[in-house]
């Protein structure tokens, strides 16, 4: 009788440790629920998707087998589906350049190619980034015109320290020495630009007349890293469709540059026939410049789309809309 008291009394308190354990839980779950119904709402997911034909250098999904693999690598074609609302067209350094010394620009060539894809964007609402490295306003223009040298540390032979060097109190005592680094007296024969007496920098306006910004809740003017990757984790943007000069300096090696934002684990594609390379007297008909820019970044960092498959891909999506 004795032991069954116990028994009894032992099931009782392990049955009410287990139904406050349940009650808690469920407690718990309860004040859960409450806090995420607080947390402000994701971004809705939309169903639409970009159909696109995207290009990279790879060898074959399976192994073809032999012993020269080199051979089967090569550029290959596939069609992938992006989402739209998790797509950015990032426009780098479309300038409107002052052209006194410049008969002819290669920018309104390429100004010409992305101002349909720019409309058509808009038109899908899909997410904007102008990425000018001036102080751009909505108006488009650069408000803060650089009277500076405007070239790097080591690009112009000098006589003197350049004045915002000296504002800044770079120290003396780094390596390599500052003397050095700014190619100065001694020092200048190894400078990239033979002739110190002119900077061959046309002046920069603002952005260009046919791409100016468009106050619109997914369009933004940003170049910093930090403020486009908050924008982008704001909005949920994983793809990023890349247009504007120069391929092989500017779209590849800003902050918000394909290099550094595929590094992060951004997919990042370069649009065929939007973007420009630096490009010299020789290869300027041929685009071997702008060509070989492309094919690294097919190579090391990305895809490539051709500018009318994603322009009829936005486009067939605008008319379902």
């Amino acid at each position: 009788m004795t032991k069954t008291i116990i028994f009894l009394t032992i099931f009782i308190f392990l049955a009410g440790c287990n139904g406050n354990k349940d009650f808690a839980d469920n407690n718990d779950t309860h004040k859960e629920k409450e806090i995420v119904s607080l947390a402000p709402k994701p971004y809705r997911v939309q169903s639409k998707v970009i159909k696109i034909t995207v290009r990279n250098a790879s060898y074959p999904i399976h192994d073809p087998g032999g012993n020269n693999l080199s051979k089967h690598y090569k550029l290959r074609e596939r069609q992938i589906d992006i989402p739209l609302n998790q797509t950015a067209l990032i426009l780098i350094d479309t300038w409107e350049l002052e052209r006194k010394r410049f008969e002819s620009s290669n920018n309104d060539d390429i100004a010409k190619q992305i101002k349909p894809l720019l409309k058509m964007a808009r038109a899908v609402d899909m997410l904007v980034l102008h990425a000018p490295h001036r102080p751009i306003g909505w108006d488009g223009i650069n408000h803060k015109q650089r009277d500076l040298d405007l070239r790097g540390p080591s690009d112009t032979p000098r006589s003197v320290l350049p004045v915002w060097v000296k504002k800044n109190k770079i120290n003396k005592n780094q390596w390599p020495p500052v003397e050095f680094i700014f190619r100065l007296k001694e020092y200048s024969k190894y400078s990239r630009y033979s002739n110190p007496l002119y900077i061959p920098y046309p002046k920069i306006l603002g952005i260009h007349k046919d791409l100016l910004p468009k106050k619109r809740e997914r369009e933004f003017i940003a170049s910093s890293f930090n403020d486009v990757q908050k924008i982008f984790k704001d909005y949920k943007i994983l793809h990023l469709l890349y247009a504007g000069a120069a391929t092989n300096q500017c779209i590849v090696m800003r902050p918000v540059g394909i290099r550094n934002m595929s590094a992060h684990g951004y997919n990042t594609i370069i649009i065929r026939n939007a973007t420009i390379g630096s490009e010299l007297h020789n290869t300027i008909d041929s685009q071997r410049v702008t060509k070989a820019a492309i094919l690294d970044i097919e190579i090391n960092n990305g895809f490539s789309v051709d500018k009318d498959d994603l322009f009829n891909a936005l486009k067939s999506l605008n008319k379902r809309s």
